[in-house]
């Protein structure tokens, strides 16, 4: 995997994985990890267990995955599906149940992805850690984190084909309010993060993996 424009995963990713998978009628249940060499050792990158109903025209997916390498944390990946419509959505609070229910809301904050066949417009925000204190914002009756900030959220288009894919966007607070602070607001009711001062172009070549979005 090659990622240009992220500053938390920025250059190449090299490495191998293994999955192992079990199919009983419409039902797949599949665990895995991979290593791979990216800004820091070779070493564990990721492992994740997941569950996907599938009967052909519609289905859909629960992942929770582990990252070892950057910032350490647990995230849920929930996909949906209806003929050949998708959409995709990463967040570490779909993976509260595996952390005692504790809301961390940092770091691989949410990821979205809308794909009608091989075609794809999304977004990932990877944000700072938080201390807890939040300031006042006119447009959060939560507030904003006073230490919190994003430090990437590419909006993008793409295209996936045989395993591969392909994203290229900008960085920019759009990206930012349609993957984390507008989606945290309706459904989460959790403080905004700051809008990152960056519009550096975003580019990800390599495989299309279903249990990460980073």
């Amino acid at each position: 995997m090659f990622t240009a424009g992220a500053a938390d995963r920025n250059g190449f990713r090299l490495g191998a994985g293994v999955t192992l998978s079990q199919t009983i009628d419409n039902w797949t249940f599949s665990l895995g990890s991979d290593m791979y060499k990216a800004r820091q050792k070779f070493g564990m990158g990721t492992s994740f267990a997941g569950i996907t109903f599938d009967d052909g025209r519609y289905g859909g997916s629960y992942y929770v995955n582990k990252y070892y390498q950057g910032d350490r944390q647990l995230s849920g990946i929930v996909s949906l599906h209806l003929d050949d419509f998708r959409i995709n959505f990463e967040d570490d609070i779909l993976a509260t149940p595996f952390t005692g229910f504790n809301i961390y809301d940092r770091y691989r904050t949410a990821a979205l992805e809308v794909r009608f066949k091989g075609f794809m417009i999304g977004t990932n925000v990877y944000t700072t850690d938080i201390n807890g204190v939040t300031d006042l914002s006119f447009s959060n009756s939560r507030g904003v984190y006073l230490t919190g900030k994003q430090i990437s959220s590419p909006l993008y288009v793409g295209y996936a084909t045989n395993g591969l894919i392909l994203r290229y966007g900008l960085n920019s607070s759009l990206g930012g309010f349609a993957g984390q602070n507008g989606w945290h607001r309706a459904f989460f009711n959790t403080p905004d993060f700051h809008f990152g001062g960056y519009k550096e172009q975003f580019m990800q070549v390599g495989v299309d993996k279903p249990y990460t979005m980073y």
